[in-house]
């Protein structure tokens, strides 16, 4: 090869691999907002029960109205993701839900603002299934984990920061103006968003061969997507885990300030900051260390993912019996952020395994199908633990939550010992071009 064509060469191949990383960071603050929309309210449910009259049972319906609205426009929002440009669906989502937000600070009535959450689950639903296929779509598998994990750390920077940051205007000037900034900072993301966010689907997205085929592929219908995931056990397995573990982690996002509230007197900022920074932070941390850890997992056989997967959540499992046996803060944070590293490490092998399981025309879809199940059960959990708070407490609550991973931990055992290798054979085959005879399908 001539000097100057390699040196071409050399230097597309130095851009594209920034560029996949400057995706991921755009992302990554994009998702900061998304998860700052979806869980600030949080903050100001005192406020709430006293400015609108919501009960324990009334706050609750707050986070299950977003979920269950999120989770039934998720699987459509996938098939969107799948079939038109990803990048223009980040960027009118995250316009959509800035507006939405801003909106829900204008309400004078319970009903106004559970139907503002019907509607921000709705708007929101486009991003994630939409966001993590862009990232699968440039970054093969040998730095997807990675990729998804360094993406993860805005999410828990967005609970972190949105909660922190609407409390402390709550605290001085209520909780509508703090719903109104929080949207004006959405739209003026939007602003960079639209340079750095590929608004246009590469026709072969930079170092992926290992998922596509030899030929495009028609375009699947929803229906035949959705059929043809739902025909893999292993699928099913990790989709039924991810629902598991989506039960405990809404049931802290949405009542943990609420229990920092009113077990040790926090003011509505040290309530937020207390109920998502420490489980928050220690889940942003795991994200990048527990993808590395997956990727590297991963060369041996990326079936090690699920095993690695079980491992942690059931190491995850025994340190939320704290709840039982002390009212100490300082051990309850120990415990929580432990959870939440493990938990979190663990999860995220979850995502990288179903890009190998679905392949790249339906990354969105699958990604989409596993949030609706993670949000009917995560608005499900929160619904209940509203019920149960009155009798269990929320600590009781909290603590119910170890059986729950245990018996999420055990299910992806059985996943990957009877399922899954021969699940990735036949996905890897579907990959290559190769007929498949449909008894295996």
């Amino acid at each position: 090869m001539p000097t100057n064509l390699r040196r071409d060469s050399d230097t597309q191949q130095q851009s594209d691999a920034t560029s996949k990383w400057v995706l991921v960071g755009a992302l990554s603050v994009i998702g900061m907002i998304n998860y700052a929309a979806r869980t600030s309210i949080t903050a100001v449910y005192p406020l709430l029960k006293t400015d609108l009259g919501f009960t324990d049972v009334g706050l609750g319906a707050i986070g299950s109205f977003f979920l269950w609205s999120y989770a039934l426009a998720s699987p459509f929002a996938g098939h969107l993701g799948d079939r038109f440009d990803r990048g223009r669906i980040v960027l009118w989502t995250l316009i959509g839900w800035s507006f939405v937000t801003a909106a829900s600070g204008l309400v004078n009535a319970r009903w106004e603002l559970l139907a503002m959450r019907a509607l921000l689950g709705l708007v929101e639903s486009l991003f994630l299934p939409a966001a993590l296929a862009l990232v699968a779509e440039y970054h093969p598998a040998k730095t997807r984990g990675t990729a998804l994990g360094v993406m993860g750390v805005g999410q828990g920077v967005g609970l972190i920061g949105g909660a922190t940051f609407v409390g402390f205007l709550a605290d001085r000037y209520g909780w509508r103006p703090s719903l109104w900034a929080l949207g004006i900072v959405g739209l003026l993301i939007a602003i960079p968003a639209y340079f750095l966010v590929p608004m246009k689907k590469p026709v072969t997205p930079a170092g992926n061969a290992d998922v596509l085929g030899p030929e495009p592929r028609p375009r699947l219908s929803l229906a035949e997507a959705f059929i043809q995931l739902l025909k893999i056990p292993s699928f099913l397995v990790l989709a039924a885990a991810g629902a598991l573990t989506a039960i405990g982690v809404w049931i802290f996002l949405n009542w943990l300030p609420l229990y920092f509230k009113e077990n040790f007197a926090m003011s509505l900022a040290g309530a937020g900051f207390f109920g998502a920074s420490f489980i928050n932070g220690s889940a942003a941390t795991s994200q990048v260390l527990g993808g590395m850890v997956s990727d590297r997992v991963a060369r041996k056989g990326a079936q090690y993912r699920m095993l690695l997967q079980g491992v942690l959540i059931l190491a995850a499992a025994p340190t939320l019996l704290v709840f039982v046996y002390t009212k100490n803060l300082l051990v309850i944070v120990v415990a929580l952020v432990l959870n939440s590293a493990l938990r979190t490490a663990g999860d995220l092998n979850m995502l990288p395994l179903l890009c190998d399981l679905a392949g790249e025309d339906k990354f969105a879809i699958a990604f989409g199908i596993t949030n609706m199940v993670n949000c009917l059960s995560g608005g499900l959990g929160i619904f209940v633990a509203g019920l149960l708070k009155s009798n269990l407490g929320l600590a009781g609550v909290f603590a119910g939550i170890v059986g729950i991973l245990i018996f999420d931990a055990l299910m992806l055992f059985c996943g990957y010992l009877v399922f899954l290798k021969r699940d990735l054979q036949k996905a890897s085959l579907r990959v290559k071009g190769w007929a498949v005879p449909s008894p295996l399908l």
